[in-house]
């Protein structure tokens, strides 16, 4: 399985699909405790509008995509926003309590937890990885310089893209896995991962050097858990979803969220395979938009200490990019903008925060394919600056 973080080529040729596809629009408007709303901010009409807008452009440039699912905050004021089939070429649509799996936005709940660690003395960010440990790891360090804890969420441990380090479970996930691999990945344990962690081989100082890496998210939830003598999940529970309300956010899913949880589309047809549970908190988080834009919302206050320490630039990339907590930053132009998008084989993600202006975006679809990606890459910006004008600087 292609277990992506970033949207790369699909390594299969790309397929036109002729469906008529209309939209079917559902609008729920929730208010949440927020800033005050500007007087001079848009009007509920005025985002639809730009929302409809932006799904109209989505479903003309990918037009064999089958749902997509938004979710606005601005000035105060919350609006969800539901738009196609939910199974492609079908009647029935998304809706607020949809499920999807969120890929690499798992990777924030990771930071903020993490960042929450921090402020509450139970870890350093500087701290000995192996500290948090059973076993001896001599291979965790270089030169006698160890993998400190956020390197494991700013992408310069050093570890593998993935684990098990194997040819098609690393960019450029080519040629396709074979029908054992697959099966292998379906069951692939912690167990599993922390043997493969054992023979990784560092080739650098860590710290030093930028390598998108999903299994330093993964051993970072591992050593969150043993932190806080709980399962991952349940201290995303404890700490995060059940605070905000997020009822829906979760690894595992009971019955009913079985039954909400959205088909994943390819250019080929339906996608079965779902990333196993050790992905845990680098992709393995499903939320609806309801949750996810208040998730959104609480991460674009900046109120929670947790939430700042998460925000802050811990490797600068360029002098206006850099990366938080597993949160990316860009600031220009006195204006800064916190995202994460996120990509599994069939579904995309993406969440992105404004603190100064008050807005934040949220865009979930069930189709992952050359042309839908580029249409979904779209979205969010778009939105952003219809309804406020200085977003556009960072884009």
């Amino acid at each position: 399985m292609e277990y992506i973080s970033r949207r790369v080529s699909s390594p299969r040729p790309f397929v036109y699909r002729a469906i008529p596809l209309p939209i079917w629009l559902a609008l729920i408007s929730t208010a949440f405790a927020q800033s005050p709303p500007s007087t001079l901010g848009p009007s509920s009409d005025e985002v639809r509008v730009a929302v409809t807008r932006s799904a109209e452009k989505f479903f003309k440039d990918a037009p064999h995509a089958a749902a997509l699912s938004i979710g606005v905050f601005k000035d105060g004021n919350s609006q969800i926003y539901n738009f196609g089939s939910l199974h492609r070429g079908e009647r029935g649509g998304p809706s607020a309590d949809t499920l999807y799996p969120i890929a690499s936005i798992s990777k924030t709940f990771t930071g903020t937890l993490l960042a929450q660690a921090v402020i509450e003395n139970k870890v350093q960010l500087t701290d000995d990885v192996r500290k948090y440990l059973t076993g001896a790891y001599p291979n965790l360090e270089f030169d006698g310089h160890p993998i400190q804890l956020q390197f494991l969420v700013n992408h310069t441990s050093g570890l593998p893209f993935n684990l098990p380090d194997i040819p098609g479970n690393r960019p450029p996930f080519t040629p396709p896995m074979s029908a054992a691999t697959l099966k292998m990945l379906s069951r692939y344990s912690r167990a599993d991962f922390l043997r493969d962690l054992h023979a990784v081989k560092l080739t650098g100082v860590p710290g030093q050097k930028f390598g998108y890496s999903n299994s330093g998210a993964v051993l970072m939830s591992l050593v969150l858990e043993r932190v806080y003598g709980e399962s991952y999940e349940k201290i995303v529970q404890q700490k995060i979803t059940a605070p905000l309300g997020m009822k829906d956010t979760t690894v595992s899913l009971n019955r009913s969220q079985r039954r909400r949880l959205a088909p994943g589309y390819d250019q080929s047809g339906p996608i079965h395979n779902f990333p196993p549970d050790i992905m845990q908190g680098a992709a393995g988080l499903k939320s609806t938009v309801s949750d996810l834009l208040k998730y959104a919302v609480w991460e674009t206050a900046e109120d929670d200490p947790a939430v700042r320490l998460s925000h802050d630039p811990r490797l600068i990339l360029t002098p206006e990019y850099a990366l938080g907590l597993n949160w990316q930053i860009l600031r220009k132009g006195g204006e800064k903008r916190i995202w994460q998008d996120g990509s599994l084989p069939g579904f995309l993600s993406f969440c992105v925060l404004f603190p100064q202006l008050h807005m934040a975006i949220v865009v979930l679809s069930n189709e992952y394919d050359p042309l839908t990606s580029k249409a979904f890459d779209a979205v969010g910006p778009s939105i952003a600056e219809s309804i406020d004008p200085r977003s556009s600087v960072l884009f």
